[in-house]
């Protein structure tokens, strides 16, 4: 993942509070009613933060479904190197919610690499397999949610102060650690979303906005 920029005291950064009225989520990326692998990402993502687990909890709960959706309005399907998944750069946002007390962090850019292990196995067929994520293989939902988890916790900041994972930018080791890290806590609920269907569909229409909202969003 490339490097992430977070100046603090600069122009780059602006604080959003939340009010303590604000309970609907934000309307996620349009792309995910475009893209169904990206769609189902999502509500198998969606499963597991919108259901008390120790995932969840890891997350800060029922609110990380807030910051998740803030992760996904910013997300966009861009191509380069296949051994990245998601990257996020550019400058970021620091986030309040007055009503659970929890502090995020949003970057402008979230790019899902279209030649990666969210989308692809293998890059092309006569080359070799694209690298898996922890012990999930590319291409493969496991993989995608474990790829968005990992994501989330660079930006939810948790009670000592500091992010949940620390940037790793292009520290690949440091990357795998952060991977591994996610997957020792949330390997259960991941694992089991094979099961899971009903759980994902109790969390789509639960968290899924009107069709015309999305219509009419901007991407």
């Amino acid at each position: 993942m490339k490097l992430r920029l977070f100046l603090i005291g600069t122009a780059m950064i602006s604080l959003t509070v939340i009010s303590a009225k604000a309970t609907t989520p934000p309307v996620p990326s349009p792309l995910i009613g475009e893209d169904k692998i990206l769609e189902t990402a999502y509500y198998d993502t969606l499963s597991i933060l919108s259901t008390p687990n120790e995932c969840s909890d890891f997350f800060g709960g029922l609110s990380s479904v807030e910051t998740f959706n803030g992760l996904i309005g910013k997300v966009r399907k861009e191509y380069f190197s296949s051994d990245i998944g998601i990257r996020m750069s550019g400058s970021t946002v620091n986030v309040f919610n007055m009503e659970t007390k929890k502090r995020y962090r949003l970057f402008n850019k979230v790019a899902i690499n279209g030649n990666g292990p969210f989308y692809r196995k293998k890059y092309t067929n006569s080359e070799a397999f694209v690298s898996s994520v922890g012990k999930f293989g590319a291409n493969t939902k496991e993989a995608r949610v474990l790829m968005l988890l990992h994501e989330l916790g660079h930006v939810v900041r948790g009670e000592s102060g500091a992010w949940l994972l620390p940037d790793d930018g292009t520290d690949q080791s440091k990357s795998r650690n952060n991977t591994q890290k996610i997957a020792d806590i949330c390997g259960d609920q991941i694992k089991n979303l094979g099961k899971g269907d009903t759980v994902m569909n109790s969390a789509r229409g639960k968290f899924m906005p009107d069709k015309s909202t999305v219509a009419n969003a901007k991407p």
